[in-house]
């Protein structure tokens, strides 16, 4: 990530990064880079799969129902 390859992103919403599961750390280097240029940043930690394993909903093709999170932001 640069400034280059980010410069159409809003500096103003909270961005999370992830990964596919625990043993990835792609995430977190994600976030650490978009926090050195500037953006909010969490990180979903345990990635995707503990996200399923807790039972909340993914879409898309491969998405799995479960609980629906809504950002109250």
């Amino acid at each position: 990530m640069s400034e280059a390859t980010t410069s159409e992103f809003d500096k103003s919403k909270v961005y999370v990064t992830y990964c596919d599961g625990i043993g990835c750390n792609a995430s977190t280097k994600g976030a650490l880079n978009m926090a050195k240029l500037g953006f909010q940043v969490k990180e979903l930690m345990g990635g995707l799969d503990w996200w399923k394993r807790d039972g909340y909903e993914t879409k898309g093709q491969q998405g799995v129902p479960g609980t629906e999170v809504v950002c109250g932001c």
